[in-house]
């Protein structure tokens, strides 16, 4: 029968605690967005807007949808503006689905200038991996008071912020370069967690009983 040995338990532990470290800097599901709008105050005053859209890519994308919640520097809810498939509210969550049939998503919300601004993000759907190439962006923009002008970024778009969602349950960032400060951070799972611990606890183990018997 085999017996395994301390390498083999150690190199086990470390393959446990790399794949939750892998999952943890690739695609996710849930992810914490900060927009640093300190440097928007001096030439737009002390308040704008933010765009949050959720838009399939092609017809026949498979369905999902972005929980939102966890809101900072968000305005007064009841100048929000919606388009499409948007429901919910601040205290609440919205949800955006990309199912609408005009193809636009989209929560245009008032936010308040001069320190950061930002949310969770969660997504979910239908996962069907024969689809995965038909995915839907989620994308974040500021823009003035007058909610015309694009901000923080010379971007003919004007986003800040996308991620892409596909059908195999996972949102992967893409890389943008922003004129001010944009934080996307992937928040693990609690099974990425679990993960990771028991990885850990598994080279502890392994390095208290390497100490008795050394």
């Amino acid at each position: 029968m085999f017996t395994p040995t301390f390498t083999s338990l150690r190199r086990a532990a470390l393959v446990l605690a790399l794949s939750a470290c892998t999952s943890l800097a690739s695609a996710a599901s849930v992810f914490q967005i900060e927009l640093d709008t300190s440097s928007l105050v001096a030439a737009n005053g002390p308040s704008g807007w933010i765009d949050l859209q959720f838009n399939p890519g092609n017809s026949g994308t498979p369905y999902a949808q972005a929980l939102l919640t966890n809101f900072f520097g968000f305005g007064d809810a009841a100048n929000a503006v919606t388009a499409g498939n948007v429901s919910g509210s601040l205290a609440s969550g919205y949800v955006i689905g990309n199912n609408d049939a005009s193809g636009y998503n989209d929560l245009f919300h008032g936010v308040n200038f001069g320190g950061k601004v930002g949310f969770t993000v969660t997504f979910s759907g239908d996962l069907d991996p024969s689809l995965s190439g038909l995915g839907s962006a989620f994308g974040v923009s500021l823009f003035d008071n007058s909610g015309t002008m694009a901000l923080g970024t010379a971007a003919a778009n004007g986003a800040l912020v996308v991620l892409n969602w596909t059908s195999l349950g996972s949102a992967v960032a893409t890389p943008l370069v922003n004129q001010i400060g944009t934080s996307v951070s992937a928040v693990p799972e609690p099974h990425t967690w679990l993960m990771l611990g028991a990885g850990l606890a598994l080279l502890g183990g392994v390095a208290r009983r390497r100490r008795q018997h050394g």
